[in-house]
């Protein structure tokens, strides 16, 4: 007869489907990174937020790779990161529609299209 009991194993925690790509940027094994995952999912809390235990992961992987960790856009003062980025994409537009008219009306006013 089986066993049926419930044996109460404590799972490992789902590995993120980001590690080995962290792990070969970082230019460590991807075991080393599991190991990493592990000691980040024991340090924090089970409740903890998802984007709490990957900013920390992160935070080790730096480490261990004696890499500089660069702050959010969301951690730009007073939030305005998002108005930069928009401000600099609406004046690529501008230049480049202004290329676009700069170069039809070249085309347009050449004299070989004015004898038509």
């Amino acid at each position: 007869m089986k066993n049926t009991k419930k044996q109460d194993v404590k799972k490992a925690p789902p590995y993120p489907e980001v590690l080995p790509w962290f792990a070969s940027r970082a230019g460590i094994s991807e075991a080393r990174a599991k190991v990493l995952w592990d000691l980040t999912c024991q340090e924090l809390a089970a409740d903890s937020t998802p984007k709490a235990l990957m900013d920390r992961f992160i935070e080790r992987i730096g480490d261990e790779a004696g890499l500089p960790v660069t702050p959010d856009y969301t951690e730009q003062p007073n939030g305005f990161g998002w108005l930069y980025r928009h401000y600099g994409r609406m004046t690529d537009m501008a230049l480049v529609s202004g290329g676009a008219i700069a170069r039809f009306w070249h085309q347009a006013m050449t004299p070989a299209n004015l004898a038509r």
